[in-house]
């Protein structure tokens, strides 16, 4: 058996067998239970082969006849970017009808007022603040009025599998998963794909809900400003959050939602 990775309490090794995965932190187990649910909501998943209360053995990418690991090409590619569209939209649909979603957890729900308190101070913006604390409630509203769904929240090639003929394509790796409003996938996705291969997935995706875009325009910089603030070091791809906070375009956001 031969240590892969190891890091923030998940422990990843390659054994003749297939990718084990240990999770040491009990927050993280949720990713087992997450490959259970999708399994069983007919999302595709790459294969487990065993598990246990705090394990996963799952098939290895590197020896898989069916599945290859994602790779930065792939960011240009419009045929895997549709690939890709169609297993969101398959999360998305299973999402919707799973009637234990509220059980699961959302990247918003550190938007409490308690938590914005805490990053007013880290980043102050009077004018920004004091608008949203103004309104939080008129803010609650919105973001609680937003149809919820299974969200992935973690796109990168790395965690992606792509089928050897390039006609399907899947996401792996679910310790960030959980519940939220479907537009937070589309953005993460659109994010790291080339201009081109996002037109491709916009367009095989389909219509995308206004109202979450512009709750998103908002929200998405807050839940990445604290996420942000949890680290020693300040990370390097939020400091366009930060930028759009200090330069006024948060601002215009929120009053436009408002």
């Amino acid at each position: 058996m031969i240590k892969l990775r190891e890091k923030d309490g998940i422990a990843v090794y390659r054994t003749s067998e297939g990718v084990l995965k240990v999770f040491n932190c009990e927050e993280h187990r949720r990713e087992i239970e997450f490959y259970n649910i999708l399994q069983r909501c007919g999302v595709p998943t790459l294969q487990v082969l065993a598990q246990t209360e705090n394990s996963l053995l799952l098939e290895d990418l590197d020896y898989s006849s069916q599945w290859r690991l994602g790779q930065a090409q792939d960011m240009d590619n419009p045929e895997i970017a549709r690939a890709i569209a169609a297993w969101y939209k398959l999360l998305h649909k299973a999402g919707q009808e799973y009637p234990q979603l509220h059980t699961l957890p959302a990247e918003t729900d550190v938007l409490a007022l308690v938590n914005l308190h805490v990053l007013a101070e880290r980043f102050p913006c009077e004018a920004f603040w004091q608008v949203l604390f103004s309104h939080y409630d008129v803010f609650r509203t919105k973001l609680a009025a937003l149809p919820q769904t299974f969200t992935y929240n973690d796109f990168y090639y790395t965690n992606l599998a792509v089928a050897r003929d390039g006609t399907a394509a899947l996401m792996f790796d679910y310790n960030l998963a959980g519940r939220g409003y479907a537009y937070g996938d589309v953005r993460n996705v659109c994010w790291s794909l080339s201009p081109r291969a996002a037109e491709a997935f916009r367009l095989a995706y389909g219509a995308i809900n206004l109202a979450e875009q512009a709750v998103d325009a908002v929200a998405c910089n807050l839940v990445g400003l604290w996420t942000a603030a949890q680290r020693e070091q300040f990370p390097a791809w939020a400091e366009s959050m930060r930028e759009s906070l200090e330069n006024g375009t948060l601002l215009r956001n929120l009053e436009e939602l408002l």
